[in-house]
């Protein structure tokens, strides 16, 4: 929500390469694209090999080389009033070893905006075919992908005061479908998972000064699942949270904007309650020196889970990266991530069914290093080393190595 609601923080918060010094330096082999009148036309394409030493992600799990293949496309016209924009991006993995984690990920998106001299108007639409593995938060333990598809429309109006208040109302769409697992002897049908989300809301932001500004956010979501589930009650349920945000505008090397606030969860069977939790995102930026930034990025909230027994759980995330500028022409990176979930027990109605399940936690580390060596304006060469390892009660510990080196292009 933070990046939805708050202006970029700076020139390009956590972006080397929109950072002034960092223009400076690696302008000789940033990629132009290509632009005919108002449209920006920008693509590229990375072939990359390497190893995974858990390609199931689950303990115990076997090795296997990996070869990834990524294209990106986006196209972005601007007029005096208006501009729209489309994007797509394809990720295939092919496990050489372990075809059976074979799986091609895909995204296209597209929007546009329309500036009426003093309010604007905002429309979107995107769509996400993905996988959920072992390692997603909430997600279910299986020894192959699960696919899913994700849709959501989105509009909204931004209504500017002659002072420095705005308005924002706006309404959201989104649905997920989850697909089989094929090829396998039993094909597991996760369907009782889909479903829609209906989320409307109205944003007051106010603009202390240049870079500094007040968010006060207030949202109802709307739950409906599209199937039952094995004669259980319903999943179906209805939500309102209220966030409060400021981006404070540090000057120097400091950067930070938060929003807090508190979101509630009824659902409509009296089998599961309710559950609530406090809500927060926050995002600091450091630039220790004019060729380095450094991030740190924290969020809490509520998710919905893959487990039949679990209506939804708490999470907790935080991400620190770090990028510096080595030379002209070579960019080093570093990170370090921390991801939680923590999921209530069985509601008493469910005791001593096949269903029941006592108070559990689910935990994600992760650290890498990377580098990026760009050869010219169209060519360059990446390189990165990941490990994680995720903790869940009552079944150990799954660590996972993966090296990978990759040739990108891009226009």
């Amino acid at each position: 929500m933070i990046d939805a609601y708050f202006p970029p923080l700076g020139t390009g918060f956590g972006d080397l390469t929109t950072e002034p010094e960092q223009v400076r330096t690696l302008e000789h082999y940033a990629p132009q694209g290509l632009r005919y009148g108002p449209v920006q036309l920008d693509a590229s394409g990375t072939e990359s090999v390497g190893y995974d030493n858990n390609a199931d992600r689950l303990a115990n799990g076997r090795g296997s080389a990996v070869v990834t293949s990524s294209g990106r496309a986006s196209a972005v016209a601007r007029w005096q009033r208006d501009q729209v924009h489309a994007d797509m991006s394809v990720d295939d993995f092919r496990f050489i070893s372990q075809p059976i984690q074979n799986r091609t990920n895909w995204t296209v998106a597209a929007g546009g905006t329309h500036d009426f001299g003093h309010d604007q108007l905002g429309v979107a639409y995107t769509h996400l075919s993905l996988v959920q593995t072992p390692v997603d938060l909430g997600a279910l333990g299986l020894s192959q992908p699960v696919p899913y598809q994700y849709d959501t429309a989105r509009i909204s109006y931004t209504a500017t005061t002659h002072g420095r208040f705005s308005f924002i109302p706006e309404a959201q769409l989104s649905r997920f479908h989850f697909g089989r697992i094929d090829p396998s002897p039993m094909q597991i049908d996760q369907s009782y998972r889909n479903r829609a989300v209906i989320t409307e809301g109205i944003t007051g932001r106010y603009e202390l000064a240049q870079g500094r500004q007040i968010l006060v956010m207030l949202q109802g979501t709307e739950i409906r699942y599209m199937s039952g589930n094995m004669g259980l009650p319903t999943r179906d349920s209805n939500g309102a949270s209220g966030m409060v945000g400021m981006d404070f505008g540090l000057s120097g090397p400091l950067r930070f904007r938060a929003l807090v606030g508190y979101q509630t969860r009824q659902y409509r069977s009296s089998v599961f309650g309710h559950i609530s939790s406090p809500m927060a995102e926050a995002e600091l930026g450091w630039s220790p020196t004019r060729l380095t930034m450094a991030t740190l990025t924290v969020r809490h909230g509520i998710e919905d889970s893959a487990f039949e027994n679990v209506v939804g759980f708490s999470y907790t995330s935080a991400d620190i990266g770090v990028r510096h500028a080595y030379s002209r022409n070579i960019v080093l990176m570093a990170h370090a991530a921390l991801q939680k979930a923590d999921y209530p027990r069985t509601p008493e109605a469910l005791n001593n069914t096949v269903l029941t399940q006592v108070g559990a936690n689910q935990a994600l580390y992760s650290v890498g290093v990377g580098a990026n060596w760009l050869m010219n304006r169209h060519i360059s060469w990446t390189f990165n080393y990941n490990f994680s390892s995720q903790h869940t009660v009552g079944a150990g510990s799954f660590p996972d190595h993966t090296v990978m080196l990759g040739l990108r292009f891009s226009l």
